[in-house]
């Protein structure tokens, strides 16, 4: 089987070519800036130049194209977007167009001579394409699994609040990390930017979403110390169930956590299952901050409001105190994890298959192997 899997973060594009006949070592990989860092780039182009811009095609991530878009809004040049496009910046089009976005059905149409057109999407696939075909990779695959961030539609409401009312929706019945991948066609409506991303990966028979955080977490389970390496440890993960149940990593309850780019999300897991989530903004935090968050996470002494009211996300309580003791070393992984190393918290830094930013895509692949065993995908 072959799969191709993308995570798709604030900062990169993390691709990995699994072939189920290759040791997952030797699968190609590739890191390379996420389509919101290229997209910023070309918006703050436009901007430099003092040209008008447009931009159309479905969601994707913001972030630092948001920012750049700001800034060339304050220039008081001109910006078109199409819908869907436009909410790539905000989920209230009313507000996107009271910043100055002419929000038209045909931005390029609408774009002025020698303004910049720009694309939108969380992937380029034909670029990626052209790149598999020419390194002798090819582009023939039996499904994807993608995991980009998705906060859910909010458009009246605060999307970190809405974040966490979804994850406490799914989590509420005892859920595995494996429950939060969907296949193409059971996506929760709310989870707009997960549909986009589907929608662009239409001509692959199947294809799995999952948000960014959890595919992290997952992917970190496989690192722990004693597991079966190489397709030996994907292996464990195909021959369980869809709860979850058998040969789980994580079966005792461990502290994980993924240091993103733009977010760390952190989780008890326990035989596969949430027993708690915490989520911030990565630049919100050093050492002394996270070691205490952990510390209140894990005792039950930390609420939905005080992380909202610090600027994070939010907060669920795992079901009850958790010593840091009984958890052992927190598994940590994530591209800015060295922010919270050298603290009084224990740490184990987790590195699937000897590759730390390959962490997301390696739990895709879990999460596909469970989802695989579902007669409805």
């Amino acid at each position: 089987m072959k799969i191709l899997a993308a995570d798709i973060g604030y900062g990169t594009a993390d691709i990995l070519v699994f072939d189920s006949e290759m040791a997952i070592e030797n699968c190609p990989k590739l890191v390379l800036p996420s389509r919101t860092q290229l997209v910023a780039r070309q918006i703050s182009e436009a901007t430099r130049q003092g040209l008008p811009a447009a931009m159309s095609g479905p969601t994707m991530g913001g972030g630092p194209s948001g920012a750049e878009l700001k800034k060339h809004l304050e220039k008081k040049l001109q910006f078109f977007a199409s819908p869907a496009a436009a909410l790539t910046f905000h989920d209230d089009l009313r507000r996107v167009a009271g910043w100055g976005v002419s929000i038209v059905d045909d931005p390029e149409a609408a774009l002025p001579a020698g303004g910049i057109a720009i694309k939108s999407g969380d992937l380029e696939l034909q670029s990626l394409s052209r790149a598999f075909e020419e390194l002798g990779i090819g582009f023939d695959f039996d499904g994807a699994a993608i995991a980009v961030q998705d906060h859910g539609y909010s458009p009246g409401a605060s999307n970190r609040r809405h974040r966490f009312s979804l994850w406490r929706g799914i989590l509420a019945g005892n859920a595995s990390l494996a429950s939060l991948a969907f296949p193409s066609g059971s996506i929760p409506e709310s989870y707009s930017r997960m549909r986009s991303a589907a929608s662009i990966m239409a001509g692959f028979d199947r294809v799995l979403l999952m948000d960014t955080g959890p595919a992290a977490l997952l992917g970190a389970c496989l690192s722990v110390s004693g597991r079966p390496a190489g397709k030996d440890c994907l292996a464990a993960y195909f021959n369980q169930d869809r709860a979850g149940r058998a040969r789980t990593p994580c079966h005792a309850p461990r502290l994980v956590a993924n240091i993103g780019n733009g977010h760390t999300l952190a989780a008890i897991i326990t035989g596969g299952r949430i027993d708690g989530l915490f989520e911030h903004h990565t630049g919100m935090l050093d050492r002394q901050r996270f070691d205490s968050f952990m510390h209140r996470f894990t005792s039950g002494g930390l609420g939905d409001d005080d992380v909202f009211n610090d600027g994070g996300h939010g907060c669920i309580p795992p079901s009850r105190s958790y010593s840091l003791e009984e958890l052992g070393p927190a598994l940590v992984t994530g591209p800015r994890r060295d922010i919270v190393a050298g603290g009084k918290l224990r740490l184990e830094m987790a590195a699937p298959f000897g590759d730390m930013m390959l962490t997301g895509c390696f739990g895709l692949i879990a999460a596909w192997g469970l989802a695989s065993r579902d007669p409805a995908f």
